[in-house]
């Protein structure tokens, strides 16, 4: 019986860590379109432990957006923040559109 117990409790504890190890945390900023080309690019990377975050994001999709404007010039940008958590280690995503000028 103990035995038992001892393997149900077990699956259980399984089935919690698998179910509940990915949390989805976003957050966006939205604007008008306004009149160009459309352009959308993202940028990410893994943090620890909520600790370590990593940096550049921003900047690496904004020289994304610059590249495909022939100009290099870009407006009205719309970007959006997501991170994904998986128990110790975090998927830090950033995705933004822009209308080239």
């Amino acid at each position: 019986m103990k035995n038992l117990m001892l393997r149900s409790a077990l699956i259980l504890f399984a089935c919690y860590l698998v179910q509940g190890c990915v949390f989805i945390r976003s957050s966006s900023i939205t604007g008008s379109a306004g009149t160009g080309t459309a352009v959308n690019a993202s940028a990410s990377d893994m943090g620890f432990l909520e600790l370590v975050a990593p940096t550049g994001l921003t900047h690496s999709a904004n020289q994304q957006l610059a590249t495909q404007c022939p100009g290099g010039k870009f407006g009205n940008v719309q970007s959006e923040l997501s991170m994904r958590d998986f128990l110790l280690v975090q998927l830090y995503t950033v995705s933004a559109d822009a209308v080239c000028q």
